[in-house]
């Protein structure tokens, strides 16, 4: 599934993601007061981001020893976590969350993207074929388009008052990171599984992964503003975090089961 020459290199970068990501929650947990420049409604999320991503940065790490013994269908789960990476420290990088782990959080985006960048020019999407049962193609795009649609409307709700009232949003670089790349990218592989092509199939698992940890992270920060920050408990925005988080996690495994890797072309 990978260019055998290319996954030394891969798996070396994403190595050292994780452990720099490890080295950027500790921080959070011994620095004094580390999310003080984050506004006080935003100061939950970054605790959920943390405690979502030391556990996402030991599973990537678990993930490159298997796939160092040559477990190839690994290479869609390495993907997820690595689109995870990209989008927690984007955040983190392009927010400004200042504090002295700060460079930590610029070295976890830069490993990331370019672990992602060189995947791409490795991969073989033509190599995953449908096992007997095949994979849950469309339900796995309509879930995806519903996402894009409520994500879209949700964002854009938000933002269009800010734009006529020419007043810039706190923690705006979510807004540019999902309407720019990451809601693109998950209605172009909505689209992609509903024609059944191999790069739908490769792009389903990272998708759902990244989409469902992120949720589980953001489900996390909206509890927590209840639970430990005195805020109000906001059904909606749970559930529609529930729904962005534990839908596409229960699509993992039957996408999964129904993808074989099929043998290299002598």
């Amino acid at each position: 599934m990978i260019a055998p020459a290319a996954a030394p290199g891969l798996l070396r970068l994403s190595d050292v993601a994780a452990v720099l990501t490890l080295a950027a929650v500790a921080a959070a947990l011994i620095l004094a007061d580390p999310y003080a420049a984050v506004p006080d409604h935003l100061r939950p999320g970054a605790w959920s981001q943390d405690t979502i991503s030391a556990p996402a940065a030991l599973a990537l790490l678990a993930v490159n020893a298997r796939l160092r013994q040559g477990w190839a269908k690994g290479w869609l789960i390495w993907a997820g976590l690595i689109g995870y990476q990209i989008y927690a420290y984007g955040l983190y990088s392009f927010d400004r969350v200042m504090n002295p782990a700060y460079p930590l959080y610029l070295a976890v985006l830069a490993a990331s993207v370019l672990a992602a960048v060189l995947f791409v020019r490795a991969v073989e999407p033509g190599r995953l074929v449908s096992a007997h049962r095949p994979p849950p193609r469309r339900i796995v795009a309509g879930l995806f388009g519903l996402l894009v649609a409520l994500f879209t409307a949700l964002w854009l709700s938000q933002l269009l008052p800010a734009m006529a009232a020419r007043q810039p949003l706190p923690g705006q670089t979510i807004f540019v990171l999902d309407l720019a790349f990451a809601l693109p990218l998950t209605g172009l592989t909505a689209w992609l599984l509903w024609r059944g092509t191999p790069v739908g199939d490769l792009m389903a698992i990272p998708m759902l992964m990244k989409v469902a940890v992120l949720g589980v992270s953001v489900f996390l920060g909206t509890f927590y503003t209840w639970a430990f920050f005195d805020g109000p408990f906001l059904a909606f925005d749970l559930a529609l975090y529930a729904l962005m988080g534990f839908g596409p996690a229960a699509l993992i495994w039957p996408f999964w089961r129904g993808l074989e890797i099929s043998e290299a072309p002598e």
